[in-house]
């Protein structure tokens, strides 16, 4: 699990030191800085996966694509940035240098570990020397991540079908969920996360939860004949028949990549969820954010970055009826109202209240209310 997140000269942030926990909430204003932070962990990863032998980080990858070294450069810094992430057992930190900044890698500068330097002697594997590799515990973690933008994939007739190794996540977009569930539906569910009275494997656990937010739904997944893709069809009610993802609600194709996501992913696993809450009613909302919370209490390590205050507050109510213990929840607000991008991050207790409420923290309905009375 990652313990903290270190983010130099990159985009907007001059310096941050982020502390992570099991469960992770971003929260904030519009260009605080939040989508930042979940770049520098997706800009690594999405590296030691593309380019597993080099000294590079890809700054324009096939899930995520920022552009040119000009365009992540914070705009005091001349050509260098750095990232850094700890575990318990170690702490990384990645410099990187741009030579030409319309280029869209960066070459890999120099390497510390617990403070000292790491000789980069060849080979370089998962931007590490080969001998140490295999043995880092923030490479093994950043290996594990799966993340999931906000630009989900919406209703479609056919989603992509890969080889079974192809399917190890869902995809940035969610894109690859149907094709995971194809491969995997007999897949053992870990019994933390299960509901009691259904079979415990992937398929009947993801319809059974699929049912909690949307009671009467169902789902199958249908394999085309002579295509490498399969078809999601869904029912929005046990008396109708199946459909096309086009005519149900889009809260359900938006959901589906998630919940795929957390009931397949393991022990040690990391999940980077952006707005979970996307077309979801605000009940929904509330219960994907305890949900989350159990998954993080059950050992995969989640990061949210969230605008709904019911999703805060699913996580206050697991905290509160301990699905997760307070101590494993971090939440980070960034303001941005003095320009340093410094998030304030409020504590939370065992009865789910939170110590501080800074300004522009999820107080819109109280100021509205306030004008309104």
């Amino acid at each position: 699990m990652l313990r903290n997140l270190h983010i130099a000269s990159f985009k907007c942030f001059q310096r941050l030191d982020l502390e992570l926990r099991p469960l992770t909430l971003l929260s904030g204003v519009n260009g605080g800085g939040k989508s930042t932070v979940i770049q520098s962990l997706v800009l690594l990863s999405q590296t030691i996966s593309e380019r597993e032998w080099g000294r590079t980080l890809l700054l324009e990858g096939p899930e995520l694509a920022l552009g040119s070294a000009a365009d992540v450069l914070n705009q005091n810094a001349r050509d260098r940035f750095s990232f850094g992430a700890a575990t318990s057992a170690e702490r990384l930190q990645w410099s990187f240098k741009a030579a030409d900044r319309r280029a869209l890698s960066v070459e890999l500068e120099s390497v510390q570990r617990d403070g000292q330097d790491v000789p980069l002697t060849d080979p370089v594997r998962w931007l590490l020397p080969a001998a140490q590799a295999e043995a880092s515990s923030v490479v093994s973690t950043l290996r594990r991540l799966s993340w999931i933008t906000a630009e989900r994939t919406g209703p479609r007739e056919l989603l992509p079908l890969r080889d079974e190794h192809g399917h190890q996540h869902v995809g940035a977009r969610g894109e690859l969920a149907a094709g995971l569930l194809h491969w995997r539906k007999d897949d053992p569910v870990r019994p933390v996360l299960c509901i009691a009275d259904r079979p415990p494997t992937l398929l009947h656990q993801l319809k059974a939860r699929m049912q909690e937010f949307f009671p009467g739904c169902d789902l199958r997944v249908v394999p085309i004949d002579g295509a490498s893709a399969v078809s999601l069809q869904l029912k929005s009610d046990h008396r109708s028949d199946f459909q096309r993802p086009q005519n149900v609600g889009f809260g359900l194709t938006q959901l589906f990549p998630i919940l795929v996501g957390v009931l397949a992913a393991n022990d040690g696993d990391l999940l980077v969820i952006e707005n979970p809450e996307v077309h979801l009613h605000p009940k929904a909302q509330q219960d994907i954010g305890m949900l989350l919370a159990k998954v993080a209490a059950s050992g995969v390590q989640v990061i949210v970055e969230t605008h709904a205050d019911h999703v805060l507050n699913g996580v206050r109510l697991a905290a509160k009826t301990q699905a997760i213990s307070h101590a494993d929840v971090a939440v980070h607000f960034f303001g941005n109202s003095d320009g340093t991008f410094a998030p304030t991050s409020p504590k939370l207790d065992a009865d789910g209240r939170l110590d501080s409420w800074p300004e522009g923290f999820f107080d819109q309905f109280d100021q509205a209310l306030s004008q309104l009375l």
